[in-house]
């Protein structure tokens, strides 16, 4: 009996060696994944950032424009009023200036809190360029790393599963099929050792007589709390001896 647990513990030494490693390889998508949701979120900041530079830099252009006419109509306001024949087309003429001048005052403030915009927009660019350009990397490598990685888990798992098919096909199936049954439910896990009257499965105490049993090794035996099949491991000889001492 006691070769019987030896082997059932070994495979449950590798079903835990392959569920981890499942898990790796089950999560690895998601690891691309958040370096990806990153890169996209850069784009779209980048993008945003770019169409409003863009829109800055038509409508300071218009704005521009709009300055040179006002300027030239300054220009030839103050040249009007050199010809000016009476004092009512001279206040109309001084009127029209004081208006344009004003309206080209606030067009060139408008102009410079532009300029200052388009300067502010171009470094903030500059930064969601570097760092398009590092997640892409950081998607490139990672994306290799992972490839490598799972490449290597593949074959681990392929050695594993042959170790597994090795050791199970020694176990009585009846013995088997009770221990994949209490593992499909159990966390994985088929077998627990009991000290002291606990399974170390679900850590629940165990009938004095059933551990008793357990401990004479002579019968596959389960907890009556999880169901998991119990072993129990034997002091060592040196240990005993120590104590004895």
């Amino acid at each position: 009996m006691q070769e019987i647990l030896e082997q059932l513990i070994e495979l449950q030494k590798i079903d835990s060696k392959i569920a981890s490693i499942e898990g790796v390889i089950k999560n690895t998508p998601s690891q691309i994944k958040a370096v990806q949701e990153k890169y996209e979120k850069a784009i779209t900041g980048y993008d945003s950032i770019k169409a409003a530079l863009d829109e800055n830099k038509k409508t300071y252009l218009v704005l521009e424009a709009d300055l040179n006419e006002k300027k030239s109509n300054l220009l030839n306001s103050q040249t009007k009023l050199s010809s000016v024949q009476n004092t009512k087309e001279y206040e109309s003429v001084i009127r029209e200036l004081d208006t344009l001048k004003k309206s080209v005052a606030e067009d060139e403030a408008k102009l410079k809190e532009m300029m200052n915009l388009d300067f502010k927009y171009e470094s903030e660019l500059s930064k969601m360029v570097e760092l398009k350009e590092s997640l892409e990397k950081e998607l490139e490598d990672v994306s290799i790393s992972k490839a490598d990685e799972d490449k290597e888990m593949h074959d681990e798992l392929a050695k594993l599963m042959q170790q597994r098919e090795n050791y199970a096909s020694k176990i009585k199936k009846s013995t088997y099929m009770k221990y994949e049954r209490v593992r499909a439910h159990r966390h994985n896990i088929g077998i627990a050792s009991v000290k002291d009257e606990v399974c170390n499965g679900c850590y629940m105490h165990i009938p004095p007589q059933l551990y008793v049993e357990v401990k004479k090794d002579l019968d596959v035996h389960t907890c009556p709390h999880c169901q998991r099949i119990l072993y129990y491991i034997k002091q060592k000889q040196t240990e005993k001896t120590k104590k004895k001492n």
